[in-house]
């Protein structure tokens, strides 16, 4: 198959896409939203979640999906690509790895109660490439944890299953009460995409 004609093939897919429907019938930045909205519904975790930090935000359709759902939770949301504002979100522009954005953050909420991360590294194809680099997005987000995330704390965090995930699993395990994995509906069949439902961090 050429590349022209697989690269059409993938967009005849994702225009038929029901989620990527969704998205657009409820005016989504993307059809991502619905999983945090089924990682909601299986596991509530708003529910006790007054500061919530959205990691590796952008375009930003989950801190659309909490900001129009949970309006009275203070949300802050980074990324180093821009986003375009939402109302009731404070976005920073910047990379959870610098200090000087954490201090950013720590301004705006104190600690949170929730860390959201639906952040990926760039794809190589390459397994021991891409789960080397889902390892250091871990640490990454265990040592904003430690900065940032309150004790008894909730982390949902994405992850591809792969040679690392045992590893990763353990590691979580380390730091959190409790760690599940859960694969939303509305991530496709074909990917690898899973989520680390992560409660009752322990430092």
């Amino acid at each position: 198959m050429t590349k022209k004609k697989s690269i059409k093939n993938w967009v005849n897919k994702h225009s038929k896409d029901r989620y990527v429907k969704l998205s657009q019938t409820e005016n989504y930045r993307s059809r991502a939203f619905h999983k945090l909205h089924e990682i909601q519904e299986k596991y509530t975790i708003f529910k006790s979640s007054q500061n919530i930090l959205d990691l590796g935000s952008a375009p930003g359709s989950w801190s659309e999906y909490v900001s129009r759902n949970f309006k009275e939770k203070n949300l802050v949301a980074i990324d180093l690509l821009d986003m375009k504002k939402i109302k009731g979100v404070h976005f920073i522009k910047g990379d959870i790895n610098k200090l000087a954005d954490r201090s950013q953050i720590y301004a705006k909420m104190n600690k949170a109660d929730l860390v959201l991360s639906d952040i990926a590294p760039n794809i190589s194809g390459i397994e021991d490439v891409d789960q080397a680099n889902f390892v250091e997005i871990l640490e990454s987000i265990l040592s904003i944890c430690s900065d940032l995330l309150k004790i008894n704390g909730v982390l949902v965090m994405k992850f591809f299953i792969g040679s690392s995930y045992d590893f990763s699993r353990e590691k979580l395990k380390q730091s959190f009460s409790k760690v599940a994995t859960y694969k939303p509906d509305s991530s496709r069949r074909s990917s690898n995409e899973v989520f680390f439902v992560c409660n009752g961090y322990k430092d």
